[in-house]
């Protein structure tokens, strides 16, 4: 099967080798965005199918063409997230594009659980760059029955991948939710190389506003 995927070392679409790696030896770390060449169809590496219940989000087939305009890979941006159901998305005020997702608001009788999901980026266009930045808030109070935790993840520079888990159970009732950590990033990511743009993830909120 012959496979590709985008590598931002490269800045561009490579063909992959053995274990998925850049020909030029960028570590597949480096590389999203994955697809099957012959029939264009999104591929999955085994490490990410083995880490998480739920696929990665589907990467399209890369659109080749020339660079897209600051407004035009913003439309596309908000455009992109309309086939994602829970994300709520809108420009933003300091920043281009603000992405909200309610993962978790519930109770269980002697207690309660909030979890949100915040990303934003702006997208400056000499640099044809987008910087992008993420969080996951939680917020929780009360005593509970029981239940249980798991979060796996592994992290490359400021990037985290991997899955997180919780069911928290009460006498009224459970709280339950299972939060991807790189499916939001990867969406950004495939929209932003089929523009001609790429994407990089900060640690600072400020570095992602104007």
């Amino acid at each position: 099967m012959p496979r590709a995927g985008y590598c931002h070392d490269c800045d561009a679409y490579v063909w992959l080798g053995e274990g998925w790696l850049c020909p030029q030896g960028h570590p597949r770390e480096r590389v999203n965005a994955w697809y099957d060449s012959g029939t264009g169809q999104p591929l999955t590496p085994p490490w990410l199918a083995e880490s998480s219940a739920q696929a990665p989000a589907p990467e399209p087939a890369p659109v080749l063409g020339g660079l897209s305009t600051r407004t035009d890979l913003l439309t596309a941006m908000l455009a992109a997230f309309t086939d994602y159901p829970g994300y709520q998305v809108r420009y933003g005020t300091d920043t281009d594009v603000v992405i909200d997702n309610k993962v978790a608001d519930g109770s269980y009788g002697t207690g309660k659980k909030k979890v949100e999901f915040e990303a934003i980026m702006k997208a400056v266009e000499p640099d044809h760059t987008v910087f992008y930045w993420e969080i996951l808030k939680e917020k929780g109070a009360g005593i509970s029955l029981g239940g249980f935790e798991s979060e796996s993840y592994s992290t490359f520079g400021t990037k985290r991948s991997g899955t997180k888990k919780e069911l928290i159970v009460g006498p009224g009732g459970a709280v339950a939710y299972e939060w991807d950590f790189a499916k939001t990033r990867q969406i950004v990511e495939a929209t932003a190389a089929q523009h001609g743009w790429k994407v990089k993830t900060v640690l600072k909120k400020s570095s992602a506003q104007w």
